[in-house]
């Protein structure tokens, strides 16, 4: 009986067709791309996209099912697929909106589409089991208003290149188990100046409260986002330590000026870490760890920061920072602990090079910070500042601050190991005393 179930099982297999990649041509009018595109997309498989599509001010293709969206290039690599306008345009909504899905969400590819003029955000996905963003441009996104009190009034104008995480979807809590998986955004160029920074909440990469989640952040442009370039907070960890998530690669411009909101220090480069739930970020078991390499970030306002960091446990290396000159920007900010800084420069001029300062339930004690190199950085109060204590800086001294205890300086230029010499019969003999 068993073994007629199973020869069953692979008929039925074999006999399933296989759901046929689709194509869908652009008409440029709303009436017709937004319900032609989600109809091919409510089947799942591949779809590729051509032409210019007009979703107009409030299309919105609800994803389900796994599906692979796929847009052309031009001769250059560029995107010559379009979408215009829509309001949270690609959208992968919970079954139940703030309650715990019972189980995986979609996966989903997003690949080579230029998505101009959507409202909000054109990627949102609340609710996914994996996630592939690469070879896509998003530009002119125009701000929702959202319900959040700040120091201007009641409401947020708030816009960002892509979302992941239900924090603009349901922002009361993290739902576990929303966004799960593997989670790529590479290789895309966020196009993020709005004409009032000072009043919009502008990110490029906005992911928070992801769950056993492997992220990768890398190689993206992020131009003018009048909040924070790349925000990464308060992501978990699986029940087995599963999950990781590497930001590399990336280039990040601010703008001059930014919004206030929730603090004064911007608009930034890379915020990461926990801001939340600070206590997360302490916790062993719970931070799904970060590191940094290779990434170069121009801050360009009066308060700006290079990376602000809250969590314990990073590595963050090989990052190039240019300040703009501000009498209140930072290169790097570190409010955790055991944290490997190393080979990171910051040029420019600004308040410090390197702040470590507690914050909250995060110490800012034991990181070690290696070979920094601050040759042509012009402080304004000092290169670097420890609030916290037993650190370690590896290196020259640089100009101090010192708040903390127990903090010192090794001074040790970056070396190379000595050459390996052979073995064989060449050695001499050596003689016992």
């Amino acid at each position: 009986m068993r073994r007629f179930i199973l020869t069953l099982f692979t008929f039925l297999l074999i006999a399933a067709p296989a759901l046929a990649d689709r194509t869908v041509t652009g008409t440029g009018d709303p009436a017709q791309d937004v319900p032609n595109v989600q109809a091919a997309v409510k089947e799942g498989g591949t779809i590729t996209l051509k032409g210019k599509f007009n979703f107009g001010p409030d299309g919105r293709i609800k994803v389900i099912k796994s599906v692979r969206l796929q847009g052309e290039v031009d001769a250059t690599g560029e995107p010559s697929t379009f979408i215009k306008g829509g309001f949270w345009t690609i959208y992968s909504p919970l079954p139940i909106k703030d309650a715990t899905p019972s189980g995986k969400g979609p996966i989903v590819a997003v690949h080579n589409i230029h998505f101009q003029g959507a409202k909000g955000t054109p990627l949102h996905f609340p609710y996914i089991g994996g996630l592939d963003v690469r070879g896509c441009t998003i530009s002119d996104v125009k701000p929702q208003s959202i319900n959040q009190k700040w120091a201007d009034g009641d409401t947020l104008d708030f816009q960002a290149g892509i979302v992941v995480g239900n924090r603009l979807d349901s922002p009361q809590k993290r739902i576990k188990r929303a966004v799960m998986g593997t989670i790529k955004i590479e290789d895309n160029r966020f196009y993020m100046e709005n004409n009032k920074p000072d009043r919009i909440a502008g990110f490029g990469v906005m992911l928070a409260w992801t769950w056993n989640a492997h992220v990768s952040i890398s190689k993206n442009i992020v131009f003018k986002a009048s909040r924070n370039g790349i925000e990464v907070l308060d992501n978990v960890l699986g029940p087995k330590g599963e999950g990781s998530i590497t930001i590399d690669g990336n280039r990040i411009t601010t703008p001059s000026e930014g919004i206030p909101y929730p603090h004064k220090y911007g608009p930034n480069g890379i915020v990461a870490g926990w801001y939340y739930d600070t206590s997360g970020g302490a916790n062993f078991s719970q931070n799904n760890r970060v590191s940094m390499t290779g990434n170069r970030i121009e801050a360009r306002g009066e308060n700006s920061t290079g990376m602000l960091l809250y969590a314990n446990d990073m590595v963050v290396t090989c990052n190039d920072i240019i300040l703009g000159g501000g009498v209140g920007a930072r290169g790097i900010v570190q409010t955790g602990s055991r944290g490997f800084f190393a080979n990171n420069r910051v040029r420019g001029e600004g308040r410090f090079a390197l702040y470590c300062h507690p914050f909250e339930a995060l110490k800012g004690e034991t990181n070690t910070f290696a070979w920094f190199d601050f040759n042509d950085f012009i402080p304004i109060k000092g290169e670097v500042f420890l609030g916290g204590n037993v650190n370690v800086i590896i290196g020259r001294t640089p100009s101090l601050v010192d708040k903390g205890l127990g903090n010192r300086i090794v001074e040790a230029k970056p070396c190379a190991l000595p050459e390996i010499d052979p073995e064989g019969e060449s050695w001499e003999p050596v003689d016992d005393f």
